[in-house]
């Protein structure tokens, strides 16, 4: 079989390709079995010798409309999904001998799913191009996707609330002008998604203490709370309030600097 080009273009006007290390699992999965493909897409630890890279699956999700086969594409698609879920921020999170599910987190998480299943299926009808960026860098994509969707939730529940929260407002303020210095205007749909996989690069680049407290906060979770019923970072994290807000200080001082960096050196 041989391994088509994609279609989708950059804004430079070139072909998205995917990498080297992709093109030889892609050419390594060819010689096995359907069955065989399956068996070694479980395996979810990504040092393991047979860890198959989610663009592989992608790639072999998309050739089922040559041979027709629909219960192929639902076994391939369900360990996608699952992989899907896994590349968001986890919603459950444990608080002492309980588990709590964050239903914003929940939601955001869902409808990332939806996006992403939905491009799956218009892709199984006619070559749909944004699917190609699944072939390239999957998570990523994916977590791009999250963000978009992480966005849309928190204009909604927004619309009618005072921006300058007195808890939650100062920091969606330093992390939304940390992106506009990033976002220029008139961005391509290429653009926003380089300059939203910048951001989750940055986020992602943080340590785990400041990563969770910049993922709560993107939820909108105030760090302190006295509504019942309502989480907290403190309660979450496990920490008292002068902690968490010092993680977000340092997390924010971080991210600008992330994202400066990439503007200044063009990428």
């Amino acid at each position: 079989m041989n391994i088509e080009p994609l279609r989708k273009r950059k804004v430079s006007g070139e072909l998205y390709t995917r990498r080297p290390q992709i093109i030889a699992s892609i050419e390594k999965s060819l010689q096995w079995s359907f069955d065989d493909l399956i068996g070694q897409a479980t395996i979810r630890d990504r040092r393991h010798s047979d860890y198959v890279p989610s663009e592989v699956l992608v790639f072999h999700l998309r050739q089922t409309k040559s041979d027709n086969s629909d219960g192929r594409f639902i076994r391939l698609y369900d360990l996608l999904r699952d992989r899907i879920e896994r590349a968001c921020p986890q919603a459950n999170r444990n608080v002492g001998e309980s588990v709590h599910e964050d239903a914003r987190l929940a939601e955001i998480r869902d409808e990332t799913i939806d996006h992403v299943t939905e491009l799956m299926f218009r892709d199984l009808q006619d070559y749909d191009a944004q699917l190609d960026i699944y072939e390239v860098v999957f998570d990523k994509a994916v977590r791009a996707a999250h963000i978009t969707k992480l966005r849309k939730v928190n204009r909604r529940d927004n619309a009618n609330e005072d921006i300058e929260d007195e808890v939650t407002g100062e920091v969606r303020t330093v992390v939304e002008a940390a992106l506009e210095r990033y976002k220029t205007v008139g961005l391509t749909a290429e653009e926003d998604l380089d300059y939203r996989i910048h951001l989750r690069d940055a986020i992602n680049a943080l340590p785990t203490d400041e990563r969770e407290v910049i993922e709560l906060m993107l939820a909108d979770i105030p760090i302190e709370t006295n509504k019942d019923g309502e989480p907290s970072m403190t309660v979450l994290l496990g920490c008292v309030e002068k902690t968490a807000r010092n993680r977000r200080d340092r997390a924010i001082i971080k991210i600008r600097q992330a994202l400066e960096l990439e503007v200044d050196n063009g990428q």
